[in-house]
């Protein structure tokens, strides 16, 4: 019986799946090429036709993670009614939950964009990104304009000062939780500076205040995720 090749796109992906349980069990730096290859039953011939590098397999792997989940969210939007304001609320509380169900792949992968080598390639995928939560977020904030739950003068330029806060608001976020000395400092940082974060979208938006709920942050939850962030960031087993 004829072998049936499987498709490029399959491979890769298994080729990506293999390496982010790698990830998690024995860590980013300790896991090899040969590796990867040994756990698909590949060639590395056929590693390379998909990856030019370790470096770019992390990339797909970190950009396919963010595509699932603008996927996700454009899907969605699509069912999501009420005010601008409203949609906005339900896009960040859908994300908050999608994150937290992929926990273990995104802490797999996401830390080792705040590894300071990788600060150019954290740049350019956040710069990607920042094009499909344009597209995302415009048509709300000009719903809010148009229903008065946003007082914006101009949509799409609030729109980038939002993104602005968003993507490097946050990462200046983590970037300061990172460098704490301590557990309860880490959680200290995020747990003051995710409201204020919030807190400063719905000014730039013109939203009423208390617009955008701030998630539930535990302190233990957030102290308890610190060493798997860092033994992530540092390519280490957890």
């Amino acid at each position: 019986m004829a072998r049936v090749s499987k498709h490029p796109a399959v491979r890769r992906d298994e080729l990506m799946d293999a390496a982010l349980q790698l990830c998690v069990d024995i860590g980013y730096e300790a896991m090899s090429i040969e590796q990867v290859t040994q756990a698909t039953g590949v060639a590395k011939g056929t590693f390379y036709y998909h990856f030019a590098s370790k470096t770019d397999l992390l990339i797909a792997m970190v950009g396919r993670w963010a595509d699932e989940l603008f996927d996700a969210l454009e899907q969605a939007d699509q069912t999501d009614q009420g005010t601008g304001a409203q949609r906005f609320q339900a896009m960040m509380q859908f994300a908050t939950a999608w994150k937290l169900e992929r926990v273990d792949s995104a802490m797999a992968s996401i830390p080792l964009l705040y590894k300071p080598e990788n600060l150019e390639l954290r740049h350019r995928l956040f710069d990607a990104w920042g094009v499909r939560m344009y597209r995302l977020f415009l048509p709300m904030v000009e719903q809010g304009h148009d229903d008065g739950t946003f007082a914006v003068d101009d949509a799409p330029a609030t729109t980038q000062l939002v993104l602005a806060l968003w993507l490097h608001g946050s990462t200046t976020l983590f970037d300061r939780a990172l460098a704490a000395d301590t557990d309860d400092e880490y959680a200290e940082i995020l747990v003051r500076g995710i409201p204020a974060l919030l807190t400063a979208t719905e000014r730039v938006l013109g939203a009423a205040a208390g617009t955008f709920a701030a998630p539930e942050l535990h302190p233990e939850t957030l102290r308890q995720m610190r060493a798997p962030f860092l033994a992530a960031l540092e390519g280490t087993p957890r």
